[in-house]
Formats: C-alpha cells, structure tokens, sequence
C-alpha cells in the first residue's frame, strides 16, 4: 500500500497502524489484538457517500488473502470481470444456490466456505467468507457495496493453490497441511514482492503542488508590502 502512495497516519509507537490513500478517499487500519486472533484486526473502508463500502478480516487471515483485496484496490479496475463464483468452480469448488438468492460455494476440502447473504427481511447482507478445520480459524466480511473487481479479485487469492512461505516456527501443527521444501520457495517469494511493489509503484498516484488533505487548514495569506511611490 505505501509503495502505490499510501500514507501512515498513526503514531509509529502505538501497534495500530492505519493507512490512507493518496486522495483520502480509502482508509487501511490493522489493530492487532493479541491472544485473540478471531477477532477483527483488519479493517478497510471505502469512500464517503452513496460508494461507501467496509471489509473485515480476523487476525488469523492469510496475509495474501487480504492481499488479494488490497492489490487490486491500488490497481485500475480490469477489463470484464468473472463473477467470484465462476472463478470458484472452476477451481473445483461446490457451488450452491438458494431460492431466497442467496449462493455459496465451499472449498473441494470444505474447509472454506464463501457465501452471497440474503435475508428476506433486510435485502442483501454481503459477503461472509469463513475457513473451519474441526474449529473455526478465521473469517471475512465484505459488504454488500464492495466493487465487484475486488471481489473477484479476493475469491481469486482464496483459491490460489499455490504454496505459501512461513516460518519454521510459524506452521500451525495438527492441521492436514502439505509442505514443500522451503529452499526453493524463498527466492520465489522475494521476487513475487518486488514484482507486486513494482506493480504497485506503476500506479503511484503522481504527486501535486499545492494540494492538502480534506479537512486540513488553508495556510494564512500574508499582504505584499506596499512599495513607496516615486
């Protein structure tokens, strides 16, 4: 987010972190909250106004999950767009669709699930995403109003079965996990990162004199001294 121009508006001592976009319009915030990592710590808020949309993630969400969100949201909007669920199903997941509208679709080892709400009452509810393995281990949120390309673009990153790199220390045991060799997957995941920077530097809003910050005070204008007639 900071190498496509988004700036940290949060005291560099406090965990907290939250991040602006360029135009103020997009706010990032991470609130760790340890020892409770089923609860929310990210937080993503759209703009102001009838466009306004939110996204949530508890604190054990894969970093490139959210990620999946995040990229696409410092990047123009692509061409046509698969529906999340197309994109799903064809990476051989179950799809099901209920006659109030709402759909869902679960992963080939049911250990994921991400469903389309409708509630006969309210209308539509959003997007509900939820990862179980015998017990809950995380979960999304995305409004009903969240852009339809980053959408598609996090039931992407949630799908994507290629390996992640974590480490030695950070494999949670007693899950059915398959693991590699991690050797290979270093320099792979080093230049992933630098690509996604470069990607993200691409779109860098460029930056314009004279402009401030909704909100923030006009500076004073001073009178030129009056020079003496001749």
């Amino acid at each position: 987010m900071r190498a496509a121009g988004w700036r940290t508006e949060s005291d560099p001592l406090h965990p907290k972190v939250v991040l602006h976009s360029p135009d103020y319009s997009h706010q990032l915030t991470l609130a760790p909250k340890p020892g409770r990592p089923q609860q929310t710590w990210w937080r993503i808020r759209g703009p102001h106004g009838p466009a306004y949309w939110s996204a949530e993630f508890s604190g054990a969400t894969p970093v490139e999950i959210v990620a999946g969100l995040t990229d696409a949201l410092v990047q123009p909007p692509p061409g046509p767009l698969r529906s999340p669920f197309d994109l799903l199903t064809s990476h051989g997941w179950r799809h099901h669709r209920e006659a109030d509208g709402s759909e869902s679709a679960a992963s080939p080892d049911e250990g994921v699930s991400m469903e389309w709400q409708v509630s006969p009452i309210a209308g539509t509810l959003g997007w509900a995403i939820e990862a179980v393995d015998g017990g809950f281990l995380w979960r999304a949120s995305l409004d009903d109003n969240t852009p339809s390309h980053l959408v598609t673009s996090f039931a992407r990153a949630l799908a994507n079965p290629d390996p992640v790199l974590r480490g030695r220390f950070e494999i949670p045991y007693g899950r059915p996990l398959k693991q590699e060799q991690e050797e290979p997957l270093g320099p792979k995941a080093t230049a992933a990162h630098a690509a996604r920077l470069a990607q993200a530097r691409r779109h860098r809003p460029k930056a314009v004199l004279g402009t401030s910050p909704p909100g923030a005070p006009a500076l004073p204008r001073t009178a030129s001294p009056a020079r003496s007639a001749r």
